[in-house]
């Protein structure tokens, strides 16, 4: 966890510190466009996307934001995030455990956000943008106006190649391996994976293996393990393959993936167990969400082992939970993937609201306060605060009065 920890804090670094450089030019971009289509709604990126969404609030136009991760948006105390530490449900943690995941992680990462915010605002200033504290950047996260959509999936994906038909109906329990289109993994941990699958076969836990390489030489590691690709007919490389039909075919058992959140879904969706290595991001997140789940296994990154991995796999299509839990994924998933028909209705919602609230200026463009947009929808919970809006005062005075009564009857019963 450490190693997780320290590797994605440097990425998150890289991603701040790019966020700040291209501030001014990005913004421009997204200026020129808006002036030149006339741009009624910004739909943006929620992760640091600041440019988009402050220009949205400075010419007046709705904003939608969008994000898979949801480190950035509100989540109720149990819910941590283990890239820091903690684990994803707090539910059976102890008190020393809780408060540091619901305090000092979150003061911890609020100051190391100070010098981003700060440089923000610098590069706001340079385009007559307001100055904005909240390091979120110009978006509300209240929950009424933060709603979960997904998972969200097309309607048609692309089909399988006649050779991958061939080589799956031709193979009934296969292993499916991807990680994703931006994954590089070092050789030697391609050779791992590699004994790994030859294990398998020859113990006859598995019978094949579709390995989709992007960003990794796979004949190299072959090389590298004194092996030769040509010798082993039942494992199928392709250089990039239609995952979710490869998953929809009844012979894929296995799914070894880095549980980024589309693969997550797809998977879920299709009712396929996983073998997890996370990577980066919220992959560590997504990896301990699934295993609570009870779909998924995780392997290490930085302890890659072909004993752990076969022993895993074996868990996986032995082990009858996992099947059980798949499936009652996979009518989870599928009646709530109905929802990115809501997701729809909710961006026109946001964009039609702007004919009532409105104000034209002197172009007869349409401008609002984005501070009051769907109003509507704000309960008055959030505009009473946090004492009045939980009724703490009623509570405290009524627990006064019950300390007071009980206090004046034993003081009676005493005199």
């Amino acid at each position: 966890m450490a190693f997780l920890e320290e590797d994605t804090s440097k990425v998150y670094s890289i991603v701040k510190k790019v966020s700040v450089q291209h501030y001014v030019s990005t913004y421009n971009i997204y200026k020129k466009i808006a002036e030149e289509i006339n741009v009624d709604l910004f739909f943006c990126d929620y992760l640091m996307n600041y440019p988009c969404f402050d220009l949205a609030w400075k010419l007046g136009k709705p904003a939608v934001g969008s994000s898979t991760d949801h480190s950035y948006l509100p989540n109720p105390p149990y819910i941590a995030d283990p890239i820091y530490g903690c684990h994803v449900n707090m539910e059976n943690e102890s008190f020393y455990n809780r408060f540091k995941c619901a305090i000092i992680v979150p003061l911890k990462k609020a100051w190391s956000a100070r010098d981003t915010t700060k440089g923000i605002n610098t590069q706001r200033a340079l385009v007559g943008v307001d100055p904005h504290w909240d390091f979120f950047g110009r978006i509300s996260t209240d929950t009424p106006l933060h709603q979960e959509i997904g998972p969200v999936l097309p309607d048609v994906f692309p089909g399988l190649t006649p050779d991958l038909d061939s080589f799956l109906s031709a193979h009934p329990r296969t292993l499916y391996f991807a990680l994703g289109t931006n994954v590089f993994i070092p050789p030697q941990s391609v050779v791992t994976f590699l004994k790994s699958f030859l294990e398998l076969i020859n113990q006859d836990v598995i019978d094949g293996v579709i390995w989709s390489t992007v960003k990794t030489d796979v004949e190299d590691s072959f090389q590298l393990a004194n092996y030769s690709s040509h010798d082993y007919p039942h494992i199928f490389i392709s250089n990039f393959s239609p995952q979710f039909a490869i998953l929809s075919h009844e012979n894929t058992k296995i799914f070894l993936s880095h549980g980024g959140a589309a693969s997550a879904h797809e998977s879920m969706y299709t009712a396929t167990p996983m073998l997890i290595i996370p990577i980066m991001g919220d992959q560590p997140r997504n990896a301990e969400k699934l295993e609570l789940a009870g779909i998924a296994l995780r392997i290490s990154k930085t302890n890659l082992l072909v004993d752990d991995i076969v022993e895993k796999v074996k868990r996986l299509l032995n082990d009858e939970s996992f099947k059980k839990n798949s499936e009652r994924l996979q009518f989870l998933s599928r009646i709530n993937s109905k929802r990115k028909f809501r997701a729809a209705d909710l961006i026109e919602i946001t964009m039609n609201t702007v004919k009532y609230v409105g104000v034209e200026d002197d172009h007869g463009r349409l401008r609002i306060n984005n501070d009051n947009l769907l109003r509507d929808w704000i309960t008055p919970d959030s505009r009473m605060g946090f004492i009045r809006g939980n009724y703490l005062d009623v509570y405290a005075f009524a627990i006064f009065l019950v300390f007071l009564l009980f206090g004046g009857f034993v003081y009676t019963l005493w005199k």
